[in-house]
Parts: structure tokens; sequence; C-alpha cells
């Protein structure tokens, strides 16, 4: 009898995307399919928050699997009084199929120390005024310019799940 995977509620295109929902920030790769060698390099992932120029950016590094970035902009955060909130901040990191089945999930939360320092940079980032589409070109800056591995250098803080 085949294992039941469980289901990524929301349809997503393939590649890497993040938010903050129900209280957490959602980290989730997806892709065709995940090999059982790709899972088990997962053993441990780190999750580092990095900001630079007004941008914060998370890198996602596992194993031998490339590193991603991930931008994030509290502007555009449906629960960012939420966010500003809690005293603690949890992360999730899910691996997708293309059938939009969990392969893999991982949890863990920031420290509070680690959380008030995040936090305080997105207060921060909260009160820039971008003009219409400086900050998607900032990004685009931004990735043209650094390889996810190569913004650690704007490393705050980081923890492993």
């Amino acid at each position: 009898m085949m294992e039941q995977k469980e289901k990524f509620p929301y349809e997503i295109e393939d590649g890497a995307i993040m938010d903050f929902v129900d209280g957490k920030f959602m980290f989730v790769l997806k892709d065709h399919a995940w090999s059982e060698e790709e899972i088990k390099m997962l053993k441990k992932v780190r999750i580092a928050f990095c900001f630079t120029n007004d941008l914060a950016i998370f890198v996602l590094e596992g194993g031998d699997i490339d590193s991603s970035d991930f931008y994030f902009n509290i502007q555009e955060c449906d629960e960012k009084d939420r966010l500003l909130s809690q005293e603690i901040l949890p992360v999730e990191m899910v691996l997708v199929d293309q059938n939009n089945e969990i392969c893999l999930k991982k949890s863990g939360a920031f420290s509070k120390e680690e959380s008030t320092k995040i936090k305080d940079f997105l207060k921060r980032q909260s009160e820039i005024s971008f003009m219409p589409g400086e900050y998607d070109v900032n990004v685009s800056g931004m990735q043209a310019a650094y390889e996810p591995y190569e913004l650690l250098k704007y490393e705050q803080c980081a923890i492993t799940i």
C-alpha cells in the first residue's frame, strides 16, 4: 500500500516562494520531483536573515543543494502587524513536487533575540518609501549582482532546522 502524501494547500508555480502566513515565515521550494537523495541532503537546513540596501533577504542552504534566496518586503505582507507583534518568529521550509504533494517539511524558530533583530530591520524597511516598481528593480539588481551564497556577507542572524 502506498503512503498518501499531504497536499500543499496552495497551487504554486515551480521555483522558490516565501511569505509570512499563519504566524510564521513559510519557505516553499517546488520542483517537478524530489529524489530520496535530495531529501536526505536536507537533514539540516540553515536559514540566514540578511539585510542590505533596505532589502530583507533570507538565504536557505541545505546539504549539497544550491542555496536559494528569498526576498521579503514587509510592505506587501498581509500579516505585517502580527509579524511585528510576535515575540518569536517561527519558520517552516517545505518541498513540494509537481503534484503539489509535500515531500519534506521542516520547522523551527528564531530565538527571541534573533526575532527582535529581524523585526527591527523589517520595521526599518516598512518606513522606506519605494517608488512604484523600485522594490522589484532593486531585487533584480541584487539577483544580477550576487549568487545567493554571496549574500551571506550581509547576514544578521541564522538558524538551523
